[in-house]
């Protein structure tokens, strides 16, 4: 049973909880929500398949494509790399029951004190992306700091994307490696976020959702039907009591931790995603490498300052009125590059045959 005011006190211990530490989100929620439904309009117009093979790549395989990739990157990365090898910090899940690849770092004091990275394998080349994306997550989870936290998606995403460009230049099968995965899963988190968006607006616009919400938000932001919104609002209400229930128990002993826990499994890994994409395709297209590696390498110093005074020291505007065209332009120049070097490969392999 839908409860309107359940859903309003979810909402507060979410923001509460966002306040201190995601400001950003709540801050810039209406500008997120307009970019996510524009690139959630323009993914759903174009094709991303791409149908990949299984193959015959090893654990060792893996391991040196991926520090071959990571030398090109940063080659002050390998003693870490090479650490990570031969610590038992690096794990390979051959049985498949668990399909998310993640790096897990646990915290004391702001410091890392324990780390590891968990590949779910694809059995291809995808093995290899992934893999430095959460080698990068590895390298710049030393500290746990605001800012890192912010752009981490940003840098493991532009890299695995350089990745996908560095192995389809070596020349790899490129039906064994789905170059398109990201914006697959961009598509998802743009989904996700759709889903929740104008309910987490009104409610840091207006306050409290009641009768009134809907003409508010229909006078100050814009039109949307009643009964398009009453849905939203017990969409999200029935998303945040199944997580309740699923949490019950800790929550129960630590009822502080409500705001907390609704919040990392509903909204902050999502939009984070959904940032870092556009800012990695964006930097994949208008930034440097070096500067990005830079970034990588001294991303706990800049904390304090904004994410828009970071990525401007890229050459990324996220204020700009063109950022959303822009973001477009350098997917559109990747997908680019992905046919290109397949077609040139293609011909390349025509040749010797």
């Amino acid at each position: 049973m839908y409860s309107k005011e359940k859903l309003n006190d979810y909402l507060n211990e979410i923001c509460n909880y966002l306040d201190p530490n995601h400001s950003f989100l709540l801050d810039n929620i209406h500008r997120i929500s307009i970019l996510n439904d524009q690139m959630l309009n323009y993914l759903n117009q174009i094709s991303l398949e791409n149908e990949t093979i299984k193959n015959h790549l090893t654990f060792e395989d893996v391991c040196l494509l991926a520090r071959e990739i990571i030398e090109q990157i940063d080659k002050d990365y390998l003693p870490s790399f090479d650490k990570l090898i031969s610590s038992g910090e690096l794990e390979f899940d051959y049985e498949q029951e668990d399909r998310d690849s993640k790096c897990i770092i646990e915290y004391m004091d702001g410091n890392a004190i324990r780390q590891n990275i968990h590949i779910c394998r694809d059995f291809n080349y995808n093995d290899v992306s992934v893999l430095v994306h959460e080698f990068v997550h590895y390298i710049n989870g030393k500290k746990d700091t605001n800012i890192r936290d912010y752009l981490t998606e940003f840098l493991s995403i532009y890299f695995e994307l350089y990745t996908n460009l560095y192995l389809l230049k070596k020349g790899i099968p490129s039906n064994e490696l789905d170059a398109f995965a990201r914006l697959k899963y961009f598509k998802n988190d743009c989904s996700v976020l759709n889903r929740y968006e104008i309910v987490l607006l009104c409610f840091t616009k207006f306050g409290y959702i009641d009768d009134s919400t809907i003409s508010l938000l229909q006078k100050y932001i814009f039109h949307i039907p009643k009964d398009i919104f009453e849905k939203e609002c017990i969409s999200v209400y029935q998303r945040l009591l199944k997580i309740e229930q699923k949490y019950f128990l800790e929550i129960k002993q630590n009822p502080k931790e409500m705001g907390r826990i609704l919040s990392e499994e509903f909204f902050t890994k999502n939009y984070q995603y959904v940032l870092g994409t556009m800012l990695a395709f964006y930097a994949l297209k208008n930034a440097k490498v070096e500067d990005v590696v830079f970034l990588n390498n001294h991303i706990h110093e800049y904390e304090g300052m904004t994410i828009s005074s970071v990525c401007s020291t890229l050459g990324i505007h996220i204020n700009e009125s063109h950022f959303f065209d822009n973001v477009i332009l350098a997917i559109v120049d990747y997908m680019k590059q992905v046919q290109i070097i397949k077609d040139k490969n293609l011909m390349i392999r025509e040749r010797t045959k």
